[in-house]
């Protein structure tokens, strides 16, 4: 697996959000939150308010990354590049930059429970989703680096 993690910048805000709004026409379960401006300017506003790192195979964007603080706002990889490694490789790509780490994930989405479980992040919160965009139950996920 080739993978290579580069900072976005302004001129990747398209390809941020057409990958957001693949998604969400992929995710049938999840209401869509936002009408179709939203999540067209999604990209912009994401580079605006958190760090963003493309993710590329073979000279490929498949996905990025977005991280505010110590906090992932979104991870998302390409519906055809899923299950092959770039999602925990973007993971781990952060965790050696971080000594902390945390991230919501909806308590309906048993695979990305597992996925973050898998990558020692432990469940510290529960949340009836009131404060999410899609007004589901949520989780919050921490991770914290081994102490040396």
């Amino acid at each position: 697996m080739s993978v290579k993690f580069i900072e976005a910048s302004d001129e990747d805000a398209i390809e941020i959000s057409q990958i957001l709004e693949d998604w969400a026409k992929s995710n049938h379960e999840i209401p869509l939150a936002h009408n179709n401006d939203e999540r067209a300017d999604y990209g912009r506003w994401l580079l605006e308010h958190t760090s963003v790192t493309m993710i590329q195979s073979n000279g490929r964007v498949i996905g990025f990354l977005a991280l505010e603080k110590h906090t992932i706002q979104a991870l998302y990889i390409k519906k055809d590049f899923q299950r092959l490694g770039f999602g925990q490789a973007a993971i781990r790509f952060v965790q050696k930059q971080s000594q902390e780490l945390g991230l919501w994930v909806l308590q309906s989405n048993i695979d990305a429970q597992r996925f973050y479980q898998r990558l020692d992040f432990q469940l510290v919160e529960i949340s009836d989703g009131q404060d999410n965009d899609y007004n589901l139950p949520d989780f919050f996920y921490s991770w914290k680096a081994a102490a040396a």
